[in-house]
């Protein structure tokens, strides 16, 4: 096959991609109206396709939003399902796109790349954003390659400054020249960094965050009666002190994942045992158990990995014992699900966890394989000309374009308000 055969068939196979994945959108919203993800434990459509279709949350969210948008965005939608436009172009489109503005932007993306594309709507949406500074403030992680954590803050300026001065302040003190951020000897160089100044103030940062933390958290203490759930007379079955009754499954959770003392008590209130403290288990216990889980919830499917709270396989109350093999790591949906909701769980022989539904079925640790044919992407009308824009190599005017877009999405916004 020669290379210009090659690329030919390129170019056309990413037009029926184009109009495969138009096709896999449109099903997906009406699959997310309709709620058919919901069942297994899972909380949103998201964390069903990262489970069932082996998405990334992250472009499970993305291709989540860009599915409902279009629902509105009809001349989009027929360019993105004839393959004229790639999901790219669709995706940076849909942030911005109204129906009264769609068709400006659709002969954007025919005639031009998604570089020219997204640089519009970055100005465009930069030029319409009505929130004040403080709205749009925000703290964004992502992980590199090598495991290192990626952080992206966006701060208003004076709390920015504030910020800044402090970490600047606390660099200089290290380095025990006022107003330097050089070290004054050996001693005091952060090692072997690319950067030594940002790694300075890295270390800077991370002290001031180490310094914020509580050195006295509050001690809730849950009654909790021995003798069974059910109330008696005006006593209920669990309650906090000083405080209203709680159901049973909630103190057993708090028991689980909260700074609680649990007592026991009698039928008539009568104290039997005073449970220590962190009763669940210990810092060193914790550690050991985010190294065996992982660090995420252990629910098939999920995949949190913040706030995990630490979970008797065997209830505390029904005699388990606070060790590793009777631990399990879960976040506060599933641990809510298992404790409130009649889902079980066990450990399986080997290692791991088994989970079943209040019904008794097994939740499966992972949806079935997928399969697909090449050759049902392939859409009519589809050549190697389809999908490449008319773009002769013209400057982008985007400034002559934004004295269009922007009238119009005001236009619109004030026909809404009307």
């Amino acid at each position: 096959m020669s290379t210009s055969r090659v690329e030919s068939e390129l170019v056309e196979m990413a037009g029926h991609l184009a109009a495969g994945t138009c096709r896999f959108l449109q099903l997906l919203a009406e699959f997310d109206e309709r709620a058919g993800w919901a069942g297994p434990g899972l909380r949103t459509c998201a964390q069903w396709l990262n489970w069932r279709v082996g998405l990334s949350l992250r472009t499970a969210r993305d291709h989540l939003r860009v599915a409902h948008a279009l629902r509105r965005l009809p001349l989009i939608t027929a360019a993105f399902a004839a393959g004229r436009v790639s999901y790219s172009k669709v995706r940076a489109m849909t942030r911005i796109a109204t129906p009264a503005t769609e068709e400006g932007l659709l002969s954007v993306a025919l005639h031009g790349t998604t570089s020219q594309l997204e640089g519009l709507v970055q100005a465009a949406r930069a030029a319409t954003d009505p929130r004040p500074a403080r709205a749009r403030r925000g703290l964004w992680t992502s992980r590199a390659a090598d495991g290192s954590l990626l952080v992206r803050l966006r701060v208003p300026a004076e709390q920015g400054e504030e910020l800044m001065s402090a970490i600047e302040a606390l660099v200089a003190q290290e380095a025990g020249r006022d107003g330097s951020a050089e070290p004054s000897g050996p001693e005091q160089a952060p090692g072997d960094v690319a950067d030594p100044r940002a790694a300075r103030r890295l270390d800077a940062l991370l002290d001031l965050a180490a310094g914020a933390t509580l050195e006295n958290p509050a001690t809730v203490v849950v009654h909790l009666r021995a003798d069974g759930p059910e109330a008696v007379a005006d006593r209920p079955a669990a309650w906090i002190d000083g405080g209203p009754p709680i159901p049973v499954p909630v103190a057993e959770r708090l028991g689980c994942a909260a700074s609680v003392q649990a007592l026991l008590v009698d039928r008539r209130g009568n104290p039997l045992f005073l449970g220590r403290e962190r009763r669940l288990v210990t810092r060193r216990q914790l550690r050991a158990l985010r190294v065996r889980d992982r660090g995420r919830c252990v629910y098939p499917g999920c995949t949190s990995t913040r706030r995990l709270q630490a979970h008797h396989v065997r209830w505390w109350r029904h005699g388990g014992a606070t060790d590793l093999d009777n631990l399990a790591l879960v976040c506060g949906f599933h641990h809510a699900l298992v404790h409130d909701h009649g889902y079980r769980m066990e450990t399986v022989e080997g290692g791991g966890f088994a989970f079943a539904r209040p019904d008794g079925a097994p939740v499966p640790v992972a949806g079935a394989p997928t399969c697909g044919d090449v050759e049902s992407l392939v859409s009519p009308g589809v050549d190697d000309r389809t999908i490449t824009p008319r773009w002769g190599g013209e400057r982008l005017d985007r400034d002559h374009f934004l004295t269009w877009l922007l009238p119009a999405r005001r236009r619109e916004e004030d026909r809404a308000a009307a």
